[in-house]
């Protein structure tokens, strides 16, 4: 799991948007995306639901959030 994804997964969790997102990170829209499947695929869930342009965090995605969160940190 890769500390990149993580982050990637909080700013795209904190503003509900990925195209915002990726411009905050200085990615392109679809590596966000790619990042934050990845990041799902490892994980065998899915983080986000996707409901047109907007993604809002699944269940699953909330549980994880705290989790993501304390590793971003102990990176720090």
């Amino acid at each position: 799991m890769e500390i990149r994804n993580l982050n990637t997964f909080l700013h795209a969790a904190s503003l509900q948007n990925i195209t915002r997102a990726a411009a905050e990170l200085g990615y392109s829209q679809s590596a966000v995306s790619v990042q934050i499947r990845q990041l799902e695929q490892e994980l065998g869930m899915p983080l986000f639901d996707r409901i047109g342009k907007r993604v809002l965090l699944s269940e699953k995605g909330r549980a994880f959030l705290s989790y993501a969160n304390d590793m971003v940190q102990l990176e720090a």
